[in-house]
């Protein structure tokens, strides 16, 4: 393990019989020296290492030298293997790879050019608010990662709940608050940072400020049920003249049938997928971990109806739903594909009021309720996430983990029933 200590460097002489303060860093036999702007002469070096008959002016050297140590002791015991180019960054506090928003933003770049467009997002918005944040506490657009504690991530997620933010809908510019859940999805792109400087030697998993004990990324606790199988077959008998409702019921049936497939998937499914009886897709989601991981969807009448009601076989357009533009780059397609979900998740509230269904439906439910249904009809978890593209269990247990509320109350009853009467 590299050691460090302060020297007194007599090797030259910067004014009359004053020497320059170094702090000593030695890894395997190799000695780094790193400059602290104080020099002082042979007796002053002595009081300020024994604190004997310390000036008033000496003791502020000392106090200076003293911290400079002890980050020099700190940094090299974040690093899990030392190297002194990184060493120096950390202890100069230079260089952009200390810097936790500049890393934020690249790993957003990277994601771009490996068209996760939709993460690549969150990790430029992590960036964006944890940039707001810092000029105003610490006016600097710089946050280094040593100063990323669980205070403050504490501090942030204060700040940032009570903070607004402005979007643009129909022209009109809009103010909205930060949610748990938004604020949540940020800290979770943070998070990845720390754990990736920890995988690569660069820090040391106890320095990390996520965990128990330390800060724990905050969760949403509003509940979203999924829907009853009645509330289901209400919206895919629901009638209306309204193309627009049309399309949405048709849409949300098709993801429930589908494997709870989502929406971006659909709107990205070519005429090439359908594969006799079947259709096969990768997740864009999962597809840079799971880049083979193809999912089979059985085509059966009610999916067969709705392609051919809104599959469009115009010549030179692959996609089946006539959403992404022919020829479209990625980013120009998520821009479409982001646009009609917006439309379809408010045709789907006006179908959920005028059913009477008081959840505040979207997309999302028809995945969350296929997968809920499948494992009350007794299909395994492991089945479950298999179908609907999981890349771990766990994710899809959050899916899965609530009973029904009539099957918990059916349970209660049961506590104290004398099964003897």
């Amino acid at each position: 393990m590299a050691t460090c200590n302060v020297y007194h460097d007599k090797r030259r002489e910067k004014k009359k019989g004053l020497y320059p303060i170094k702090i000593r860093v030695t890894h395997e036999r190799k000695t780094k020296y790193f400059d602290t702007v104080f020099a002082v002469s042979e007796g002053d070096f002595i009081k300020i290492q024994t604190g004997n008959r310390v000036t008033d002016e000496l003791r502020k050297v000392k106090i200076r030298i003293e911290k400079l140590l002890k980050k020099a002791e700190e940094v090299i015991w974040d690093l899990e293997y030392f190297d002194f180019e990184v060493f120096t960054i950390r202890f100069k506090d230079t260089g952009d790879r200390n810097d936790l928003i500049y890393l934020l933003r690249s790993k957003a770049k990277r994601l771009k050019e490996e068209k996760f467009l939709s993460n690549s997002n969150l990790y430029a918005q992590a960036a964006n608010l944890l940039e707001r944040f810092v000029k105003i506490e610490k006016k600097s657009s710089k946050l280094l990662i040593r100063d990323l504690t669980p205070d403050f991530l504490k501090s942030f997620q204060r700040w940032a709940l009570n903070t607004n933010y402005i979007i643009e809908k129909n022209k009109a510019k809009k103010e909205r608050k930060y949610s748990v859940t938004t604020i949540g999805m940020y800290l979770i792109r943070v998070k990845a940072i720390i754990n990736g400087q920890i995988e690569a030697g660069l820090m040391r998993a106890a320095r990390s400020p996520f965990g128990k004990g330390k800060y724990i990324i905050p969760k949403s606790r509003i509940s979203k049920r999924p829907l009853e199988k009645q509330e289901i077959i209400a919206i895919a008998n629901f009638e209306t003249s309204d193309p627009k409702q049309i399309f949405a019921r048709d849409m949300f049936i098709f993801s429930y049938l589908a494997n709870g497939m989502n929406f971006f998937d659909i709107f990205m499914l070519k005429w090439m997928d359908i594969k006799s009886d079947a259709f096969y897709f990768v997740r864009q989601k999962t597809s840079s971990k799971l880049p083979d991981k193809q999912i089979r969807v059985f085509i059966n009448q009610r999916i067969q109806n709705i392609i051919d009601r809104h599959g469009d076989r115009k010549e030179g357009n692959p996609y089946i739903f006539d959403i992404v533009p022919r020829r479209a780059d990625l980013e120009t397609a998520t821009k479409k594909i982001r646009s009609q979900i917006s439309q379809v998740n408010l045709s789907l509230k006006q179908i959920a009021a005028t059913l009477n269904i008081t959840q505040e439906i979207s997309t999302y439910y028809a995945r969350h309720t296929f997968a809920t249904m499948m494992h009350e009809l007794g299909a395994s978890l492991f089945t479950i996430k298999d179908v609907i593209g999981h890349e771990d269990i766990k994710s899809t247990q959050v899916y899965v983990s609530g009973e029904k509320k009539e099957r918990l109350m059916q349970l209660q009853n049961r506590l104290l029933e004398d099964e003897t009467i």
